[in-house]
């Protein structure tokens, strides 16, 4: 096994520190010097054009801090290995395995943890935080989806964890005050080194959940609040700040406050820098952990972060370097009683026959078409139905179909609604980026009304401003879920063909 990095006296100024190998090598592995171009931050492997800093072979005391992160879980505790998914049991050795290597070991998440399986949404997310407060994790940034279910399970969640959940920028519309379920920040000490960790949400990402759901909370821009976080946790000691945001973007003033980011919600792979400062995401649906190590000395307390022992680590390199972890018994413990007691009777039932693998696109056109049959079987008059295509969350693959596969597919519990809209209205809705069927010959006039059925998402958007524009007053709420709908007409026809649906 051969590492190439680009200098020898690299790696034995780090064993002359710390009087051991570091944890990417053994002492009969092979170095090799190689040009810097050919590292590739972006896999896993040893990967810098810069390489470990070099620490002075001095006498001074060398801490090592780990951290790690997961984004946008989104509840995918079973080991799925044709979605790249480790699975919390798995997940749970990998972290188990690290703490061990380090104590100096932290444990983070930036948001979305709880909410798109079948196992975590029948728990509504119990069964998550149990698994984190089971692996000591420190510190949870509020993500949109954790809003899904309303604050009143943030709430209970948020009881049940052993961690903050930070948001430092989600504050209640009344009162202009940070929600009650929202903490600023957490201090934690590691080896007398002193740890910041700031939690953010993206301004204005309240457009991306169910309207009643955050109705009473706004999502405010953050550069000051965490400009005077960072420098209330400096007076108090902080060593290291780390901002977990759930966001693709970072408000480019946080960055001279703090020193690396955790990155969340559009579910990339992303290693990049901005002034110098790490920022990671690292996927979606446990398929890749992110991590940052930072090194001090602890003469001046100045960090140093490694940017070729850090890097965001997917399902593929941990089999490529023979680092895939097995179970964890006691997670599996911890996993298998919450499958007897709550999940299993739901989530295994078969519900029918998938002939050919759906796709995301199949599913939401057969959403589409059940939710027209299914609007007109409440009012005759329903001439269109309408999904959005974000809704729509995971495919099902040839073969049997169980109602986890249709839950992960669809996990949102969004109500079908049933509006009228007049004819520029409609044509309007036609036009959008959405999953849509009508009734045939549809010829849409601007001076006639028209009844359409679609989701609660959609209707409820902006209902101050009616983002997607339709007759307030005459909202029927059918209170069925395109998931449920789908259930019983795959347990009626019992086989359903992708092909159909393209």
């Amino acid at each position: 096994m051969k590492f190439k990095v680009h200098a020898i006296v690299v790696f034995f100024t780090l064993v002359s520190c710390t009087g051991q190998f570091p944890s990417f090598l053994d002492s009969s592995s092979t170095i090799t010097s190689f040009p810097s171009s050919e590292l590739d931050i972006s896999n896993g492997s040893i990967e810098s054009s810069t390489l470990l800093t070099s620490i002075s072979a001095s006498s001074s005391p060398i801490i090592t801090i780990d951290i790690y992160n997961l984004n946008d879980f989104h509840g995918a505790v079973e080991h799925n290995p044709s979605n790249k998914e480790i699975g919390i049991n798995r997940l749970s050795n990998y972290f188990k395995t690290q703490l061990a290597s380090n104590p100096n070991s932290i444990f983070l998440s930036s948001g979305d943890m709880w909410q798109g399986s079948a196992d975590s949404n029948i728990t509504r997310g119990r069964l998550v935080v149990d698994a984190m407060n089971h692996l000591q994790f420190s510190a949870m940034a509020i993500g949109n989806h954790e809003f899904d279910w309303t604050d009143s399970y943030i709430i209970q969640n948020q009881l049940r964890s052993n961690f903050p959940l930070l948001g430092i920028n989600i504050f209640e519309k009344q009162t202009q005050q940070r929600a009650s379920f929202a903490d600023a920040s957490i201090l934690i000490e590691r080896s007398g080194i002193q740890i910041g960790i700031i939690g953010t949400i993206g301004a204005s990402l309240e457009s991306t959940i169910l309207t009643s759901a955050v109705m009473n909370y706004e999502f405010v821009p953050y550069t000051n609040l965490v400009q005077e976080e960072s420098e209330r946790l400096r007076e108090l000691g902080a060593d290291l700040i780390i901002l977990l945001n759930h966001d693709g973007n970072v408000e480019s003033g946080v960055m001279p406050y703090i020193d690396g980011v955790f990155n969340g919600h559009t579910h990339r792979r992303e290693v990049f820098h901005i002034d110098g400062k790490p920022v990671y995401q690292g996927q979606a649906y446990g398929q890749a952990i992110s991590h940052m190590r930072f090194v001090f000395n602890t003469v001046n307390m100045v960090p140093s972060f490694s940017q070729n022992q850090s890097g965001v680590y997917t399902y593929d390199n941990l089999v490529s370097q023979n680092r895939f972890p097995t179970e964890d018994p006691e997670m599996k413990a911890i996993y298998d009683a919450y499958l007897t007691n709550e999940i299993n009777a739901i989530k295994n039932e078969e519900i029918g026959i998938a002939e050919g693998a759906f796709s995301r696109n199949n599913l939401g056109q057969l959403a589409v078409e059940e939710m027209l049959e299914y609007g007109h079987s409440v009012k005759p008059e329903v001439v269109a139905s309408f999904h959005n295509t974000g809704g729509v969350r995971a495919s099902i693959d040839d073969g049997a179909v169980t109602y986890g596969e249709l839950y992960k597919a669809f996990p949102f519990d969004n109500e079908l609604m049933i509006v009228q809209v007049t004819g520029e209205q409609l044509s309007w809705w036609l036009s959008e980026s959405l999953y849509k069927r009508t009734i045939p010959n549809l010829a849409p006039v601007n001076t006639q009304n028209y009844w359409i059925i679609s989701i609660n998402y959609l209707t409820e958007k902006h209902l101050e401003s009616s983002q997607y524009p339709h007759d307030l007053s005459s909202a029927l709420n059918t209170h069925q879920f395109i998931r449920e709908q789908l259930k019983t007409r795959w347990q009626y026809e019992g086989t359903i063909r992708a092909i159909d649906y393209n």
